[in-house]
């Protein structure tokens, strides 16, 4: 028997078969190539939807508080004179991403990073680690009742006005024990019989409650006297109705001020002059378009709030000339301020009424205190 000479010889056979798996593995990497990309795409689109521990903060809408907002008139004085007026007083506000109950991506906080009109923060910056989104709405609600309140007070003081100092239910929860029966505005008449000559006082009868009990309160509200019984809860050893209480005020005109669910403590500043504005005849503004913000405290001083770089490109884009903003800010104003927007540094009520009339008279906030001359100081 004879050997076939057209049969590959073994190291034939050996070549052949390494060249075919070269050829296999050559063929296999665009294939392992174009699986991996798919992958990477999948991962980063999965990844940009994940939420982030950050806030994103941006312009939000300027509101003449002299006028009207979702078709309300915003300030409304039953009691008093009041007198027809003219220009705008815009309070300033921030929109805020991904607080309690909402959430932002990745891509969004990139974006957010390459836009000077955005700020990205961490969120325990600006929300106590595990507040809910009804805690967030009901403190917020608080700081507006409680800011509006002081806003009115400081104004009748510079008008030598008085009024009676109060304990108040600045805000309820939503869902809370007493949700239903009080309501955001009730001044405290008495706690199970008995008054209290301070907020601290209130707290102790409210706490003095019996475990499973109602809490027997009398309330003034609208001008009526109302006997309730409020429900609470037990919450570390102590009744929870789920209210914020706050010192407050009575005045001898009923004052209004509707901004919708908008809340927090910063346009203080913008609703004293608002409320001095309409008490008193002619044009606070003298015509012009003023916005600013701030906090107001009891003795007009006028605090620091967050956001006031979006704060001022709202301003901007809502077309106004001016910008009064609280000296306390100056630090982050300086460099930012938006192109044709003028920025006068205030540090308490006076200051900013001067501004304002200054302004009203000259239509130039020329000589009037800049952040630049705060910061040299």
């Amino acid at each position: 028997m004879t050997e076939d000479p057209t049969a590959p010889s073994p190291a034939r056979r050996v070549r052949k078969l390494l060249a075919r798996s070269v050829d296999d593995a050559q063929l296999a990497r665009p294939v392992l190539a174009l699986v991996s990309l798919l992958l990477l795409c999948v991962m980063i689109l999965g990844g940009s939807f994940i939420p982030v521990p950050y806030v994103i903060e941006r312009p939000g809408p300027a509101i003449d508080v002299l006028g009207e907002y979702d078709g309300e008139q915003i300030l409304v004085i039953d009691g008093a004179e009041t007198h027809p007026t003219d220009g705008a007083l815009m309070m300033t506000t921030v929109s805020v991403d991904g607080g309690p109950g909402y959430r932002v991506t990745p891509v969004e906080v990139v974006a957010a990073w390459f836009d000077r009109s955005k700020m990205v923060l961490p969120k325990e910056a600006v929300f106590p680690e595990g507040q809910t989104r009804e805690q967030t709405v009901l403190n917020n609600t608080a700081a507006m009742s409680t800011s509006q309140q002081g806003a009115v007070a400081v104004a009748l003081d510079e008008l030598g006005l008085e009024y009676e100092s109060v304990v108040m239910i600045a805000g309820v929860e939503e869902g809370a024990p007493a949700d239903g029966t009080l309501e955001g505005g009730d001044v405290i008449v008495s706690v199970g019989g008995e008054t209290a000559s301070s907020l601290e006082g209130y707290r102790e009868l409210i706490r003095a409650t019996p475990e499973g009990r109602t809490v027997p309160m009398r309330v003034r509200r609208a001008g009526e006297e109302l006997d309730l019984e409020v429900p609470s809860e037990m919450a570390d050893g102590s009744p929870r109705m789920g209210v914020v209480l706050a010192a407050g005020y009575e005045f001898p005109m009923d004052v209004q001020i509707a901004v919708g669910d908008i809340g927090g403590p910063s346009a203080g500043m913008i609703f004293s002059l608002s409320v001095y504005d309409e008490l008193t005849p002619g044009a606070l503004t003298g015509g012009h378009q003023i916005a600013g913000t701030g906090t107001i405290a009891v003795d007009g001083a006028v605090g620091p709030i967050g956001g006031i770089r979006q704060k001022m490109v709202g301003a901007d884009e809502s077309d106004a000339e001016f910008f009064l903003a609280p000296s306390a800010n100056c630090d982050e104003v300086v460099g930012y301020e938006p192109e044709g927007l003028e920025v006068v540094a205030v540090t308490d009520f006076e200051d900013a009424l001067d501004a304002t009339e200054t302004i009203a008279e000259t239509g130039s906030a020329e000589g009037l205190p800049t952040c630049e001359d705060v910061n040299n100081e």
